[in-house]
């Protein structure tokens, strides 16, 4: 009984040996994060974002629209670079982010954002872009028009970015 009990243990010993080794291939699996907000009533292209963030070797984090707070400890958690993506109310949730983040992320993205939302992030030092359709006819930020409906341009801009 003895002999089982050894072998039990060092079965049990090479079993966590074997998971505290893995662990931090586990934690190191994302390269960066593409921090992903929503529209309203939770509108997305999850598989455009899920394209563009593998073309980066990124994984992706989606939050909604007014989950800014959960985004931001999200990110004082993480130890790699990060992008801000928000689709259309989601582009008002980048800004929130972006003013209260200490670690500022490599590049910013918003595609769709009304015309009356501030997409301007000039001020925050940051590399970014933005993306109109037709709901932002009129904005005052610098951005890209594409001729396309709302629900089409978060792959349209695939065809873009990344560059």
């Amino acid at each position: 009984m003895s002999s089982n009990l050894t072998a039990s243990t060092k079965h049990m010993i090479k079993t966590i040996i074997s998971f505290l080794l893995f662990l931090p291939l586990v934690a190191s699996a994302c390269n960066g994060y593409v921090i992903a907000f929503r529209g309203l009533n939770d509108v997305f292209d999850q598989s455009a974002l899920n394209v563009y963030a593998s073309r980066l070797a990124y994984c992706s984090k989606t939050f909604s629209w007014h989950k800014e707070k959960d985004a931001i400890e999200f990110i004082s958690t993480i130890n790699v670079p990060y992008q801000l993506y928000g689709f259309s109310r989601g582009a008002g949730s980048v800004a929130t982010v972006l003013k209260q983040v200490k670690t500022k992320p490599e590049y910013v993205i918003t595609i769709g954002a009304y015309k009356t939302t501030n997409v301007d992030f000039g001020k925050y030092n940051v590399r970014y872009d933005n993306f109109f359709d037709n709901s932002g006819i009129g904005q005052r930020s610098p951005g890209m028009y594409l001729n396309v409906p709302h629900n089409k341009i978060q792959s349209e801009v695939n065809k873009i970015l990344p560059r």
